[in-house]
């Protein structure tokens, strides 16, 4: 559990005799249910939108609440016209997409049975299960890691041995950072020595003739950790208007990739004669790079702990996306065009399948836009920083900036016909 600092407010305390009112359980389960949606990686407005809708579903007369990435805040006002106020400070944050699935659907439970008389035991029961659910073992998660590392290589146009070590690299990464994690050292030292790693291990096989360059190599294990996905996530909530967490997000970005770019470099200052990265190309054959960003994009859907089924979905959904971009990229000579065409792909298909499924359409659309988030070029853009090269590192900070916001067009412009065709059908019938 993270650290939390809780304030309540009740103009009409009935906690004075130490009873939990059923108003004091409709707080607590609206705000738990945000903050697990919030600690696995969604977005504020998801919590937002959840704790008011569990709220009035319990049977408060209204809700209002406030959420950033670090803080969630709920108001409840019951029928006596009576508020009280939660407050939860949030340190711990991963990405689990499962539990954020799971949440919306009890969500969508409880406004289905919204006239019945609230079973607000049950709802506690449920929430109690999701934040309990166990994680994948240590054993898959290094697979997956790995499987991922060895993809990215062969997208990034890598040779057969360059993605063999991608592989062993990032498994090697992964197992390092269950151990640096059980130090509980904090996550900016933990970032920076995975990437002094990634730095030193990819360079070494380079300067040992096992692979032609480190710059292939080193992004493709970086990519299971460069904040690519944050940075999209980040744009997504300025653009939702939601500036406050968006800049949180695009900072905490910026210092990830920061650390990870002080690893890379204390690899170059450890041992000077090691390449540096490179640009790096794509495999454009249809085929190969379809089947490519499936496995990728499975892999990390694996590791965001959605369902067998989903992971299906959002692997295709990804690859259809990946092979968009290849194509427009190619045939308009555009990147950028590339990045909203592959995108809006996926926000449409995840938009439909989301209401199909009744499922959020973050589920598959994290996982499905990762084969095409501008995570090496977040990491280029802070290497060349540290290494004082600053025009290149403006350079490369406008171009993956410039990228993130076009995946983030694209699916901010397949949400808004979601939402146009839904208010459509609802006006209809």
């Amino acid at each position: 559990m993270p650290e939390t600092t809780r304030t309540d407010t009740d103009t009409h305390s009935a906690q004075t005799d130490g009873i939990r009112t059923n108003e004091d359980r409709i707080l607590d389960i609206a705000l738990d249910s945000g903050l697990i949606i919030l600690q696995s990686g969604g977005e504020t407005y998801r919590a937002e939108e959840t704790m008011g809708t569990v709220a009035c579903s319990l049977g408060a007369a209204h809700a209002s609440a406030f959420v950033t990435p670090t803080v969630v805040m709920l108001t409840c006002v019951d029928s006596r016209n009576q508020s009280r106020t939660r407050i939860e400070r949030v340190q711990d944050r991963s990405i689990n997409l499962g539990r954020i699935a799971r949440v919306n659907e009890l969500s969508h439970r409880l406004v289905d049975h919204r006239d019945r008389p609230a079973d607000l035991r049950k709802a506690e029961t449920v929430l109690r299960r999701i934040r309990n659910e166990p994680l994948h073992g240590k054993a898959g998660v290094i697979f997956a890691t790995a499987l991922s590392c060895y993809c990215f290589s062969f997208m990034f146009n890598g040779s057969p041995a360059e993605a063999a070590c991608a592989f062993v690299i990032g498994a090697c990464l992964r197992v390092l950072l269950f151990a640096l994690n059980s130090l509980r050292l904090s996550s900016f030292i933990v970032t920076i020595i995975g990437g002094l790693m990634v730095s030193l291990a990819s360079g070494l096989a380079a300067l040992s003739a096992l692979v032609p360059g480190a710059g292939n190599v080193s992004i493709s294990v970086l990519m299971t950790l460069v904040p690519g996905l944050a940075i999209v996530n980040a744009i997504r909530d300025i653009i939702s208007g939601d500036l406050v967490a968006g800049s949180a997000r695009l900072l905490e970005a910026f210092v990830i990739a920061s650390a990870l770019s002080l690893g890379a470099a204390g690899g170059l200052l450890l041992i000077p004669s090691l390449p540096g990265v490179s640009d790096l190309t794509y495999l454009t054959a249809p085929p190969a790079s379809f089947a490519l960003a499936f496995l990728a994009t499975a892999a990390f859907a694996w590791f965001y702990h959605i369902t067998r089924y989903d992971i299906l979905w959002a692997a295709l959904f990804g690859a259809a996306g990946w092979i968009v971009y290849l194509f427009v990229s190619h045939e308009l000579g555009n990147q950028f065009a590339g990045y909203l065409s592959g995108a809006l792909i996926v926000g449409l298909c995840a938009e439909f399948t989301a209401v199909v499924a009744r499922k959020p359409a973050t589920v598959y659309i994290v996982p499905g836009i990762i084969p095409f988030v501008p995570g090496g070029g977040m990491y280029q853009t802070m290497f060349e920083v540290v290494l004082g090269h600053g025009d290149a590192a403006a350079q490369k900070a406008f171009s993956t900036l410039t990228a993130a916001a076009s995946i983030a067009v694209g699916i901010a412009i397949a949400s808004s016909l979601a939402r146009l065709v839904s208010r459509f059908r609802q006006r209809k019938l």
